[in-house]
């Protein structure tokens, strides 16, 4: 006699319970992006400014963000100092496509837009200002639509959390 060799039904029902709950739990989650749209959205901007700060730091100069709800610019000072203002002219360049952070490519997604659009300078020091030398005394917070956990911009050191 040979034995046969094969799956019981013990093992193929354990098999479909599984395959049943994991139906249940993962297949909704693939389908609403909304999440992944707003997370995204929220990881860009996020990414955005604390390049900003960097940028101003290394260049010693004002380093203009504005966050609208579907469009992120991002501009230096022509010159250095605590008084100057941002030129449209000099974007500063995602550093992940080197393109102007103004351009379509660089676009924040529609299903997640930023519920509250806002700017922020950053001067030489890195430092979040409210207006040209006048330093921000209280937090900045920018929310996106969808996310529960909106950013916020420590007022004297420019941390982006």
């Amino acid at each position: 006699m040979r034995s046969q060799a094969g799956f019981t039904l013990a093992e193929l029902v354990i098999v479909m319970v599984v395959t049943g709950i994991l139906a249940v739990v993962a297949v909704p989650r693939m389908f609403d992006m909304d999440q992944f749209s707003a997370r995204g959205t929220r990881d860009f901007v996020g990414a955005a400014l604390r390049y900003a700060q960097k940028s101003a730091i290394a260049m010693r100069r004002n380093v203009c963000v504005t966050v609208g709800a579907t469009q992120l610019t991002v501009t230096y000072a022509s010159a250095a100092g605590a008084d100057q203002a941002c030129a449209a002219g000099n974007a500063v360049l995602n550093p992940g496509n080197n393109l102007a952070y103004s351009h379509a490519d660089n676009a924040l997604p529609s299903k997640a837009p930023v519920s509250t659009p806002t700017s922020v300078i950053f001067d030489a020091l890195g430092r979040p200002l409210s207006a040209p030398s006048t330093p921000r005394t209280t937090a900045l917070t920018i929310s996106v639509t969808g996310n529960a956990t909106p950013l916020t911009i420590e007022p004297e050191t420019g941390i982006v959390r």
